[in-house]
This record gives C-alpha cells, sequence and structure tokens, in this order.
C-alpha cells in the first residue's frame, strides 16, 4: 500500500479552502437576505443572548485547536495519515459553528455586529491551514527519513 503524500496534501487543502470559502457563503446569505425583525437597541435580553453566542463561537475556535491537536498526536503515534484530514476537518467544522452561530445571531436577534462571529470563525479556519509537515510526522516510519514531495 503505497501512500501518495502531494495527492493527499492536495486533497486536504482542497477541504480546507472550501470550508473556509463556505463560511464567505453564509455571510453573502445574511447581506442579501435581511431579518424582518425589529431589534431594539439596549435590550437586556438580547445583549446577554448576543454575549452567549459570541462565547459559545469562541469556545467552539478555542477548543477546535485543542481537538485538531489530538487528532495530530495520534496520527504520529499511529502512523496514520488518514488522522490528519479527520483532524483538520473536523477542526475546521468546529470553527464553521461560530459563523453558524453569527447567522442565528443575524436572523434570530437583528444584531449589526454579527459579522464579527464570521471573522472569528474565518481566522479560526486560516490558523488550521494544513502543512505538509503535518503528513510527513504520519508518514515518519513508513518512508525511514521522509518523502519528498
Amino acid at each position: 500500500m503505497t501512500i501518495d503524500l502531494k495527492e493527499r496534501y492536495r486533497t486536504i487543502l482542497t477541504l480546507w479552502f472550501a470550508l473556509l470559502m463556505s463560511i464567505g457563503g453564509y455571510f453573502l446569505f445574511t447581506l442579501f437576505s435581511r431579518p424582518e425583525i425589529d431589534s431594539t437597541p439596549g435590550n437586556a435580553r438580547n445583549s446577554l443572548l448576543i454575549v452567549a453566542l459570541t462565547a459559545v463561537g469562541i469556545f467552539f475556535v478555542v477548543i477546535s485547536f485543542a481537538v485538531k491537536r489530538k487528532f495530530l498526536q495520534q496520527s504520529v503515534e499511529k502512523q496514520d495519515v488518514g488522522l490528519v484530514q479527520k483532524g483538520i476537518v473536523i477542526a475546521c467544522a468546529l470553527c464553521e459553528v461560530s459563523a453558524l452561530l453569527g447567522v442565528l445571531e443575524h436572523f434570530v436577534i437583528g444584531n449589526r455586529e454579527y459579522y464579527l462571529l464570521f471573522l472569528l470563525a474565518a481566522a479560526g479556519i486560516a490558523l488550521h491551514f494544513p502543512r505538509r509537515e503535518q503528513l510527513l510526522a504520519a508518514t515518519y516510519k513508513t518512508f525511514k527519513g521522509g518523502a519528498n514531495f
């Protein structure tokens, strides 16, 4: 069984890019569809919900780094390249939760600063950019000294 690291890296990079672009799609969706909610500024209930949604969004972005780190450690221990891909995709999906909370905040509350959750999600996904070294670390025993790709 041969592992084509170039092809695997291209696949992971494509998945990463698609997940990053999905945030742009969510943002465009919110721009072209306006909520029909009359939100009054200073409403204490809405303010508490905004803070709660933002805190949950931050939590998911932060936890995504721990999840990715765990998958990358397991990929090195087990010498399984598939765990690298799973780790990056799951980490990006956890970051995407923040963008989905931004969509929720836009349509349910009508908050004007909903886009901050999109920025948070995009920054988290950008920081999960796949690196070749992650794949090489998961295959160093297989290739005995690394592979050229």
